[in-house]
């Protein structure tokens, strides 16, 4: 288990329950419970609908290293390093809840560690698309050092499940402005996560975006609850969130990856 340290110094479900947990959304899918042997759909073509592109989620294979990642053992070790973890927040100016940051950063350590991941050398792209040409989706343990938000958010959330937390894996697109009529929405693969302390919102875990300065986790509050709800019927729809760090904006949701306006949703501002 992965001590917290300043940067500045379960039984696997049943297979029908297994499928009615993996929903899908436009061009994506919500899955609240990922479990070993399922076929995770990733992408597709531009041009269509239709995810064709898929991983299999050999989960068990990462289990002999998971012995002691359970909810447990993660609150344990964060009670040793709580003190720790509530001061740096308070100097990075941050409200977030303690325990849900730290659990983030294990998380997204362990992912890397599993799935040999460089946080400073960006993956061959085309080395990772080749995996998938093959007749057969590729094993997610055979993507060791060539993975991006798909496979990483997948881990990242069966990781959450082991350490009980109320998650979901999402794949949908993003953006940085929605100001901007140039920017292409990107394909993304991200997690959210219940939000401790105000029903009144959730928080995205970009668990394959942490923030470069110093590799910690990128957690982010959405304006308005990001729920399964809210995407089912839309083709087009954008959440407004603010990252718990230092306050930048990222929109996530549903749409196609072209350039344009796109319908968004986001926290009025409060009359002064």
């Amino acid at each position: 288990m992965e001590k917290f340290e300043s940067p500045y110094q379960e039984p696997a479900q049943e297979k029908q329950e297994s499928v009615e947990a993996m929903r899908e959304i436009h061009r994506g899918i919500w899955a609240e419970q990922l479990s070993d042997s399922q076929e995770l759909p990733l992408g597709g073509s531009l041009f269509s609908k239709e995810l064709t592109t898929k991983l299999e989620l050999d989960l068990a294979a990462f289990d002999e290293q998971l012995g002691g990642f359970t909810e447990e053992n993660i609150r344990k070790v964060y009670e040793q390093s709580k003190e720790s973890v509530k001061d740096w927040l308070e100097k990075v100016g941050s409200d977030m809840d303690p325990y849900t940051y730290f659990l983030c950063y294990q998380v997204q350590q362990k992912m890397h560690k599993l799935l040999e991941v460089d946080p400073n050398a960006p993956t061959n792209s085309f080395e990772r698309q080749k995996m998938y040409w093959g007749q057969k989706p590729p094993k997610l343990s055979e993507l060791k050092g060539k993975t991006e938000c798909g496979e990483r958010a997948a881990l990242g959330q069966y990781l959450l499940q082991r350490a009980g937390a109320e998650s979901a894996y999402v794949s949908g697109i993003t953006m940085q402005d929605v100001k901007d009529t140039d920017e292409f929405p990107e394909d993304h693969s991200f997690i959210v996560l219940r939000h401790p302390t105000k029903p009144e919102s959730t928080l995205i875990f970009d668990i394959a975006r942490p923030r470069s300065q110093h590799n910690v986790p990128r957690v982010l509050e959405t304006d308005v609850p990001f729920n399964y709800d809210l995407l089912k019927d839309k083709e087009e729809l954008l959440v407004g969130a603010t990252e718990v760090l230092q306050s930048g904006r990222l929109w996530f949701g549903v749409g196609e990856p072209v350039t344009g306006q796109h319908k968004t949703i986001e926290k009025p501002e409060r009359p002064e």
